[in-house]
């Protein structure tokens, strides 16, 4: 009796064992190594296709606004090796306009060189041109060296309660406000209106971000999520904003991918891919 029910337990233990390496190895198979058997992006082909796929349904024109975040006077974070946030933000900017851009999508930069532009500036750019997105591109930065990961920001709805309240003081004496022509006198109907149109623009923001994120996944690198803060170039009343951090540029192992152009077009592409799901879904 006891023989017969080692006999089992031995047999469903090797079968156990045997079904966990094969599981193993066909994981193994969806990704790919670079020379120094360290595990890099997966599945080129099936992005490719998924890419070119999206970008093919798009049907109506759209313009999205890339923000290459810092330059000039204001370097941003600066790598362990010396490298500046301004530098990797303008690169990534780049690549990812050559990426997105087609007869359907307009890109346009707010800055396509090394100058230094007010926050304020950037987001009045990106609403005098009637941009469906805008997005604010970043590498974090940290005392931790350990710190690492991808992440999307979109306004909270502290800040941006915060800052509804602030413009609406600020613009009642103007028919402009954020790109909005507001023609109510009343400064409570202009108030009410602003936090409609920024309440709006907000789930649109949380929308894209949620898009990223959910694509982001499909990719062998670490991600923080969808965070919420109140940066200035979020706060748009009239075009949808999310803000990239990159990855970790304080961060040695990061800072040397954010120097790498295949790894910045990698990320590019899955952005890109999650713009082309965003506007197909609002089409």
């Amino acid at each position: 009796m006891i023989y017969k029910f080692l006999k089992k337990f031995f047999l469903s233990l090797v079968l156990i064992l045997f079904s966990c390496s094969y599981n193993e190895m066909s994981t193994i198979k969806n990704f790919k190594f670079d020379k120094s058997n360290e595990l890099i992006l997966y599945t080129e082909k099936k992005l490719e296709s998924e890419f070119r796929k999206e970008k093919e349904k798009i049907k109506k024109n759209y313009i999205v606004v890339i923000d290459p975040g810092h330059g000039g006077k204001d370097p941003g974070a600066i790598g362990v090796n010396g490298t500046f946030e301004k530098d990797i933000n303008l690169s990534f900017a780049k690549i990812i306009k050559a990426v997105l851009s087609s007869n359907k999508i307009k890109v346009k930069l707010t800055r396509t060189d090394d100058r230094y532009l007010f926050l304020r500036e950037r987001i009045n750019f990106a609403e005098k041109l009637k941009a469906d997105l805008f997005i604010s591109i970043h590498a974090d930065g940290s005392q931790n060296r350990k710190a690492s990961g991808f992440s999307i920001f979109s306004l909270s709805n502290k800040a941006s309660d915060k800052e509804a309240n602030q413009l609406a003081q600020r613009e009642n004496k103007s028919d402009f406000i954020g790109g909005l022509k507001i023609r109510h006198s009343d400064p409570l109907i202009k108030d009410n209106l602003i936090k409609i149109f920024q309440r709006q623009t907000m789930n649109e923001s949380s929308k894209i971000a949620n898009i990223v994120i959910n694509n982001i996944k499909k990719l062998s690198i670490k991600n923080r999520g969808h965070r919420n803060a109140g940066f200035v170039v979020l706060k748009s009343l009239t075009t949808p904003s999310i803000l990239v951090e990159l990855g970790f540029i304080t961060n040695k192992k990061e800072e040397k991918l954010l120097n790498n152009k295949r790894y910045l077009t990698k990320i590019s592409k899955i952005i890109s891919l999650s713009i082309f799901n965003y506007f197909n879904q609002i089409s």
